[in-house]
């Protein structure tokens, strides 16, 4: 049967992983190893991004096998295949449109004929292997031989794709000589939770990883914690802005206590990393939704002489999807490019679409006073705030200020989207439209960081998807954002980022990381919830 290519394959790739785990068999990584590589090569032949979703949700068994892999070399006290691992099966959707994406356009100018041999034949398998079963046995015999020459003719061009000079890589996954790139800014801090244990791994600048053990929690702790968190942070929607938020503070000094304090002292003790360094954090499916920046041990120090640090108040933190997308953000840094900056609003929407907005009009003006007046700056409200308008603003301009409604689709997360005027601007639209010149976004729009709880590891939402279009540095928000408080947040991110601007400096997107860490530290009087709702994503 047609069908009955990858995917059958895959499926007995991911029995051979449960089984050899069952039973400790030493060809675990081996197990784990073709099963990635099978489902690189079935997704790379699927037709389209929401085909690469569906293809994936197919196979509802492989959800815990990025962690599970890495977990695996961890035990094995292989770290380096371990962030191989988990950085091969996380986040693969967007590994894989960026890996296709500019692939395929330097092959496009050095060999067209192989690039359209390779399209030609990616289409082609796809409609196969979606093709219907056929009742008929011979004719269904038939398409099973059509699918195996099909599959094999793709194999021969990837084949012939990697002979030909510079794309030796094509399509393999990369090495962690490659993947340390990520850490040249500062370390990045991969947490991984399976049934077996919880820890992270330290990718450092130069050198060899660090496993960090977690042995006060367990990944039913963090679903629980997953679950509290949650809880809390709707109850403060019910709570007067002055009411201490008890409940969230217990829960954020859990999370000190138990995940961030061992991570400090790697970094304090055996990495040397200077206060105020920037790190950044890379999460895996159980811990997608906990709020780690914000890890606080609401306690005073034991002279009495003030509050014991929490993680912000000693390093820079951001967060990033994955490895591979904070190396390709610094790739297509630009140091020539002429700055713009436009900010979208959208209080007064289409039916259906939510409710009115009635601070955003006068928060963009306050955004307005705050850019450099030699930057170029232009308005998108109103009736010009429209899906066409707003995505021609997000190609055109270097810097971007969004403030609208933003919904995450939890039956289809690629049509997940910023209301318009006139219809939603959706994540898919996002990908689509290739911006390389696009340099920071600040997202002042709810859930723009909150992913598909069906499959987490995707990291399926629309600041991820601003990254992939060409945004390096964004700010995006995790739960619910009180517009009237957040304008606070956003004029004190504002005001520092142009701070030395009036002697001739220039915008720099890199210091928005830093920019949000002064802010919400600044503005005390806004509620802990919504000063913890802003994360930086990217360089």
């Amino acid at each position: 049967h047609p069908t009955q290519g990858f995917p059958r394959r895959i499926k007995k790739a991911i029995n051979w992983t449960f089984a050899v785990e069952r039973h400790s068999h030493p060809s675990a990584l081996e197990a784990y190893k073709t099963f990635f590589e099978l489902l690189d090569r079935h997704l790379a032949s699927q037709s389209s991004i929401v085909a690469w979703y569906e293809a994936l949700a197919a196979f509802c068994r492989a959800n815990a096998l990025p962690v599970n892999a890495a977990s695996c070399a961890v035990r094995l006290d292989n770290l380096r295949d371990a962030i191989e691992l988990v950085e091969q099966g996380h986040g693969k959707q967007w590994s894989l449109a960026s890996c296709l994406r500019s692939s395929l356009e330097d092959l496009q100018s050095t060999n067209p004929n192989l690039a359209h041999t390779f399209s030609d034949l990616s289409n082609r398998l796809s409609e196969a292997q979606g093709s219907e079963v056929s009742t008929n046995r011979v004719a269904a015999d038939r398409a099973a031989i059509q699918y195996r020459r099909l599959q094999e003719q793709w194999e021969a061009v990837v084949a012939e794709i990697r002979g030909v000079q510079g794309f030796s890589q094509f399509l393999l996954p990369p090495s962690y000589t490659d993947l340390q790139m990520a850490a040249r800014q500062g370390p990045v801090i991969i947490l991984i939770a399976t049934e077996c244990s919880c820890g992270a791994i330290v990718v450092p600048t130069s050198g060899e990883p660090h496993h960090i053990c977690f042995p006060r929690i367990t990944l039913p702790d963090l679903e629980k914690l997953k679950d509290d968190f949650a809880t809390a942070i709707q109850h403060t929607a019910h709570m007067r802005p002055e009411e201490p938020r008890k409940k969230l503070r217990v829960l954020l000094q859990i999370v000190w206590d138990k995940i961030i304090l061992p991570i400090v002292n790697v970094l304090q003790h055996d990495l040397k990393l200077q206060c105020r360094s920037r790190i950044w954090l890379c999460l895996t499916a159980a811990f997608t939704t906990v709020p780690l920046h914000a890890a606080n041990p609401f306690q005073m120090k034991a002279d009495c002489s003030g509050p014991e640090a929490c993680l912000e108040d000693i390093y820079i933190c951001s967060f990033t999807p994955t490895l591979s997308a904070l190396i390709r953000s610094r790739q297509m840094m630009k140091t020539c490019v002429t700055p713009s900056f436009v900010v979208i609003g959208q209080s007064q929407l289409g039916t259906g679409q939510g409710t009115v907005l009635p601070t955003v009009n006068s928060e963009l003006e306050l955004v307005r006073e705050l850019v450099p007046s030699n930057v170029k700056f232009t308005n998108l409200l109103g009736d010009g705030a429209t899906q066409a308008g707003a995505l021609n603003a997000l190609q055109q301009n270097t810097w971007v200020h969004l403030a609208c409604h933003g919904k995450q689709d939890h039956e289809q997360p690629y049509n997940s989207c910023f209301a318009m005027r006139d219809k939603p601007l959706t994540l898919l639209d996002i990908m689509e439209n290739n911006s390389p010149q696009a340099e920071f976004a600040f997202l002042l729009v709810c859930h723009t960081t909150a992913g598909d709880e069906e499959t987490p590891d995707e990291v399926i939402h629309l600041a991820a998807g601003l990254q992939f279009s060409g945004f390096k540095s964004i700010i995006g928000t995790l739960w619910v954002v009180n517009d009237a408080l957040a304008k606070h947040i956003v004029e004190a991110f504002y005001e520092k980022m142009f701070e030395d601007l009036e002697d001739g400096g220039v915008m720099d997107y890199t210091m928005a990381a830093w920019a949000l860490n002064c802010a919400t530290h600044a503005i005390m009087k806004i509620p802990l919830e919504q000063r913890m709702v802003f994360i930086h994503i990217g360089v």
